[in-house]
């Protein structure tokens, strides 16, 4: 059994899901410890023992003492239950000084520690129980519990994993390290540990979450849907079932069904009032209200939500979604206030993530070095690999419209998209571990290397996008535009898609998105950052312009919206297709599938303007990012006002 179940299990995708915060639960988790039992003669026939021998006497005294200690302890867990943790922790201190080699009392000292949030000397405290009995599934387990708790997912796994070791059974310890997986981005090893605990219980709802969670990750949501409902089967009430099953609804646009899940939640009146449920329900209502074009009731359900209190995480999300909301109602200035804020809060949580960022542009100007150089792409030759293989790489800086011109394309039978799953973001990831760094590595790759990477690339197309034989592939990963050196490398026929956006709405609209962190999205935390990114990856795609010299085609998001059949045709024929009549029913057909992007909300209601010329509403708070986009802005022909 597990003392204490600390560690935060993954019940959902953050730019998209509400999820649940850990809470220590002292009364249930404070249990009695069966390997703690005192150790009683065995049963059989007594021996006889000398009255002078002293060994027995030294036993009998060992045994009485052990039984004692063992009743002090079981007493003092008893009082931890009921919520006395300092009047526990002085008994557990005490049994210390006369025993300091007890390792169950020790084990609860450093349980003590967790629950007050001490994670430096919980950690401490639970080595130090290991290191007098390191056979104790749960002394590892917590003290993965501690390094998830300082978000060291690695750490924590290889502790659960060492716990499972010990105890294959051990429910609680396959949940948590599943959920470590989860946030290393291993949910393919994850699976297996959760089909066992499934297996041995098949009504274990944290299961079931985390099993929903890796069907995410691997973008099959009606998968994970599945796995919720059945849930739902052995756990017909359960709460965190119910919200994460409603907010997976809402992610394909099931949005009555959605509501109705939610109001169950809320007619469940004693466990709505249990672990923060209220502020998270009325944060998945607030959503769904605004997906409903309600914005009344959801302005009113989000700052509900963030007064009946939600985790940091949750916060964030209230706050961006609250600005949404105020967006659409013309306030613009309360909007911008609340889109900070949500940053902020952002900022805090990420830490030292933020100076990821500063990393993502460094790279980018390392990139802009390597491509000036005449000879970077002389020795680029002719494939045999990829002899009758030529992706079509579909890129722009993000918020330019990506998402909505790929569930287009998608629509086109002849056309497979990646679902910004890009291999070449993976192989770009790669060459960064390699001995000359990225992308300095790029002019060190011999021929075979190149030809390795090559099959590598289309393994991977086979292998997530089934029969490619017959299709056009397209690579779409907007922040690829940084690596097209690499693209144009490895397939010199390629040809690439950009999309355009007036510079000052996509800056703007990268400030206003909950993105999860990566190295460049770390900037977008930032209204000038964003800009200066801006600015760095779209002076770089000028200089693949000229490397990708007619194999390239820009349209903007604008002539998208405005002139639809247009736009669409013409980049049709760039690619190499004609025209199909399933283009037109792509709403329909992305209204079901899971979107992987934050626009999954809006790329499947009808195209409109209301996005176009959005900076105009937000000029006072911009005054420091229309210099910097300026040239961008003229470059491109926009309107100057």
């Amino acid at each position: 059994m597990n003392w204490l179940s600390f560690f935060k299990r993954k019940k959902s995708l953050p730019q998209n899901v509400v999820s649940k915060q850990p809470k220590a639960d002292t009364k249930a988790d404070v249990k009695a410890n069966t390997n703690a039992e005192s150790k009683k003669p065995p049963a059989g026939k007594p021996k006889a023992v000398a009255k002078t021998e002293p060994q027995s006497v030294s036993a009998d005294a060992a045994n009485a003492t052990a039984n004692a200690i063992d009743n002090r302890l079981e007493q003092a867990k008893q009082r931890h239950r009921q919520g006395h943790i300092d009047a526990a922790e002085a008994v557990y201190l005490d049994i210390l000084k006369s025993s300091p080699d007890h390792a169950q009392s020790q084990q609860m000292v450093a349980i003590v520690a967790l629950q007050r949030g001490e994670l430096q000397k919980a950690e401490q405290l639970f080595k130090r129980a290991i290191a007098l009995d390191d056979k104790q599934a749960d002394f590892h387990s917590n003290l993965g519990n501690v390094y998830a708790g300082q978000n060291l997912p690695l750490e924590a796994y290889n502790c659960f994993k060492r716990a499972i070791d010990l105890d294959p059974n051990n429910l609680t310890a396959l949940n948590n390290a599943a959920t470590a997986l989860l946030s290393l981005q291993r949910g393919d090893e994850a699976k297996p540990l959760l089909l066992r605990v499934l297996a041995i219980s098949a009504n274990d709802a944290d299961a079931s979450l985390n099993l929903a969670s890796v069907h995410l990750a691997q973008a099959d949501i009606h998968a994970a849907i599945a796995v919720l409902r059945q849930g739902l089967e052995y756990n017909p009430q359960h709460v965190d079932l119910l919200v994460q099953l409603a907010s997976n609804l809402e992610m394909i646009n099931e949005l009555d069904e959605a509501q109705q899940l939610i109001e169950q939640v809320n007619s469940q009146n004693a466990a709505n009032s249990q672990n923060g449920i209220s502020g998270r329900v009325s944060l998945l209502s607030g959503i769904i209200y605004r997906r409903q074009k309600r914005f009344a009731e959801a302005e009113q359900f989000l700052q509900r939500a963030l007064q009946q209190g939600l985790a940091a995480s949750e916060k964030t999300e209230a706050y961006n979604q609250l600005g949404l909301v105020l967006d659409v109602n013309g306030k613009a200035q309360q909007a911008f206030a609340a889109f900070t804020k949500s940053n902020d809060m952002m900022s805090t949580i990420v830490g030292d993530k933020k100076l990821i960022g500063a990393a993502f542009n460094q790279e980018v100007s390392d990139i802009s070095k390597f491509v000036a150089k005449e000879q970077a792409f002389a020795k680029t030759k002719p494939s045999t690999v990829a002899a009758n293989f030529s992706p079509i790489f579909f890129v722009g800086f993000p918020r330019s419209g990506t998402t909505l011109m790929e569930q287009i394309l998608k629509a086109h039978p002849k056309l497979v998209t990646t679902d910004e799953r890009s291999p070449l973001t993976a192989m770009a990831n790669e060459l960064r571990n390699s001995k000359q760094g990225y992308p300095n590595s790029l002019e060190h790759l011999s021929d075979a290397e190149l030809e390795q990477l090559r099959q590598h690339y289309i393994d991977w197309c086979e292998e997530h996008l089934g029969d490619i034989s017959n299709l056009q592939v397209i690579d779409k990963m907007p922040m690829n535009i940084v690596h097209l050196g690499l693209a144009k490398i490895l397939f010199p026929n390629a040809k690439v898609v950009v999309a355009l956006r007036d510079p000052r709405d996509v800056c703007l609209s990268c400030f206003m998105q909950k993105f999860e962190v990566n190295s460049a999205m770390a900037n977008f935390l930032d209204l000038d950052k964003t800009a200066f990114t801006y600015q760095q990856v779209m002076n770089l795609w000028l200089q693949y312009r000229q490397l990708f010299a007619g194999s390239w085609l820009e349209y903007k998001y604008e002539h998208l919206v405005e002139d639809f059949d247009t736009t669409i045709k013409r980049t049709l024929n760039f690619i190499g297709v004609g025209w199909h009549d399933s283009i037109n029913d792509y709403r329909q057909a992305a209204q079901g599938r899971a979107i992987s992007t934050p626009s999954y909300r809006d790329v499947t209601t009808k195209i409109n303007n209301s996005a176009m010329g959005r900076w105009r509403a937000y000029q006072p708070e911009l005054h420091k990012v229309l210099p910097v986009v300026a040239e961008f802005v003229e470059f491109y022909e926009y309107p100057q006002h």
